[in-house]
């Protein structure tokens, strides 16, 4: 782990491991681009895996990316679904996400993670910032471990999820911008080093 690495506990093997990914790929820039996420390194978390693309003219994420579980908990795709849409009873979740972006921060969240169709959700999960290819701030991609509780009537409604937050710093001596492997085949760009 380098020091510039974000500072969060995981619980669950399948965060780490998205996490750990996502640290490798970053490299030495403040995050990585979407273009550099590997799916097959990520194989054992991807059914729990989600992302998210930011569109800055709307002012929202789009979905892009969901696992099986992911999808089955949200009842369907969530390919260019508004996330404001997708999560009209939690409103919080939309600040979470472009904290997430725009800080940029990791967010790590554990306990009682949202309610869908009438149950309750406990967890994990974690949300980290990308890169679109441009190099501006592309969107989100996070994971949720996740299982269900019991159906909820009129008994009292258990809340709270416990938030961890790490601020992200480009390494000293880190260039500015720097590309994905792929992008000298279309296009010139010139690295700033501070």
């Amino acid at each position: 782990m380098k020091s510039s690495d974000p500072k969060i506990t995981l619980d669950s093997p399948e965060l780490n491991l998205v996490l750990a990914h996502w640290c490798e790929i970053r490299g030495n820039r403040l995050m990585p681009f979407w273009d550099d996420i590997r799916p097959a390194t990520i194989k054992a978390a991807l059914p729990i895996v989600w992302s998210y693309r930011y569109h800055s003219e709307m002012d929202e994420f789009l979905g892009g990316f969901a696992g099986d579980k992911i999808q089955r908990l949200l009842g369907g795709t969530i390919k260019n679904v508004q996330f404001r849409q997708l999560h009209d009873e939690e409103p919080h979740f939309f600040t979470r996400a472009k904290r997430v972006m725009f800080e940029p921060a990791v967010f790590c969240g554990r306990g009682l993670l949202f309610r869908k169709r009438e149950r309750q959700c406990y967890g994990e999960r974690i949300i980290l910032p990308f890169l679109c290819g441009t190099g501006s701030t592309g969107g989100i991609i996070g994971a949720t471990d996740f299982r269900f509780s019991l159906l909820y009537k009129s008994e009292q409604e258990i809340r709270g999820e416990l938030e961890q937050w790490s601020g992200l710093t480009t390494p000293a001596n880190a260039p500015l911008f720097q590309p994905p492997e792929n992008w000298g085949r279309t296009t010139r760009v010139s690295v700033k080093t501070p």
